[in-house]
C-alpha cells in the first residue's frame, strides 16, 4: 500500500504528529509538507492523509486549496484527516469548518492529535493571543500518541 501524507505545520507540533504517524504505518509512507511542494501526483498513492494545524478555528489556506483542487482524485482515495489543535471537544466542528463535506463523507478515518505551546517559534501575536486565550495555563497542550496509535490502525 502506497501512503502519502500531506500536512502543514506552521510552528512545527503538525510536523512533529505526521512524522510519528509515518512511523506507525505499514506500507511504502511518504511525507510532504504542502509549504514545499511544488507537485503533488495523488495517481502514486492509495491513500492520503491531510493533516494541518488550526489557528484561529482554521487550517492553512494552502491545504484547504489543496483539498479543494484535488477533491475528484481525492474522493476516489482511502482518506485520511487529522487537525492539530487542543480543543479535542469541538472535533466535528472543526473537521466541518475545514474540509470540504464531499471529502468528509469519503474520509476512513479523523482525529485530532492535540497541539503544543510552542512559545519561542511563534510570533508576537500568536504567543499574545495564545497566552491571553489560555490566561498562561498551557497544560491542555500536549501531543496525544493514543489518537495517532488510534488513527495510525484504523487506517491501516
Amino acid at each position: 500500500m502506497k501512503i502519502l501524507i500531506v500536512y502543514a505545520s506552521k510552528y512545527g507540533t503538525t510536523e512533529d504528529c505526521a512524522n510519528l504517524l509515518k512511523d506507525k504505518l505499514s506500507g511504502d509512507v511518504t511525507i510532504m509538507n504542502i509549504n514545499q511542494a511544488t507537485s503533488i501526483d495523488l495517481s502514486l498513492f492509495n491513500t492520503v492523509i491531510i493533516g494541518g494545524s488550526v489557528y484561529v478555528g482554521k487550517i492553512s489556506k494552502k491545504l484547504r486549496e489543496f483539498c479543494e483542487k484535488n477533491m475528484d482524485s481525492l474522493s476516489r482515495k482511502k482518506l485520511g484527516l487529522f487537525l492539530c489543535c487542543a480543543l479535542v471537544e469541538n472535533k466535528e466542528q472543526l473537521l466541518s469548518d475545514n474540509f470540504p463535506q464531499t471529502l468528509l463523507k469519503n474520509t476512513t478515518v479523523t482525529g485530532i492529535f492535540g497541539s503544543e505551546a510552542r512559545l519561542d517559534k511563534m510570533s508576537f501575536m500568536d504567543k499574545t493571543i495564545l497566552k491571553t486565550v489560555t490566561k498562561g495555563d498551557f497544560s491542555a497542550f500536549k501531543i496525544s500518541e493514543e489518537s495517532i496509535d488510534a488513527f495510525a490502525k484504523e487506517i491501516d
